[in-house]
């Protein structure tokens, strides 16, 4: 008899994500208090959907030659990630300019990325999923303003730690 083919379920990532930072870090990225997340500057609605939060890096190759082989075998080699952040800014509003005025240049801090969060729940909670990163902020630059479109900025975040994957907040 023919199985019938499974599909698993998937899960949307629109509205899904939430980004906070901590300025000075946390105790431990691996196991991120419910208090601490709680208590982080939540920047995600100021984060643009497109380009808002883009990770990326790569891993050298080591070349691992044999003299009784013909062929290069490879080993992986070091990485490097990198972290570019792009948000809207409000110079006429303080309290509607959060981003801008938290990831101030040469400000050291955790930022945490929440997974699978409802659209609606901006509390966290502990089993929430997340991964974090120590960064730098680095220099902030006024994207240049074109038709129909909001004014940001786009910034380097240079990584100072080992990027955590994968955990969830505990309680205390």
């Amino acid at each position: 008899s023919l199985m019938a083919q499974v599909i698993p379920k998937s899960v949307k990532t629109s509205g899904t994500r939430r980004v906070v930072f901590v300025e000075g870090g946390v105790a431990n990225k691996a196991a991120i208090t419910k208090a601490e997340a709680t208590a982080a500057e939540n920047i995600s609605c100021y984060l643009s959907r497109q380009g808002g939060f883009e990770q990326g890096g790569e891993q050298q190759t080591i070349a691992d030659d044999r003299y009784c082989s013909s062929q290069s075998f490879e080993v992986p080699g070091s990485k490097q990630k990198t972290l570019q952040v792009q948000y809207v800014f409000n110079l006429g509003e303080p309290t509607e300019d959060q981003a801008r005025l938290t990831l101030v240049e040469g400000t050291k801090g955790t930022i945490i990325r929440f997974f699978q969060k409802d659209e609606d729940d901006d509390a966290f909670d502990t089993g929430d999923w997340y991964d974090a990163v120590d960064v730098e902020c680095g220099e902030q630059v006024v994207v240049e303003g074109e038709d129909n479109a909001v004014d940001k900025i786009r910034q380097k975040l240079f990584i100072q730690s080992i990027w955590e994957p994968f955990k969830q907040v505990v309680a205390a």
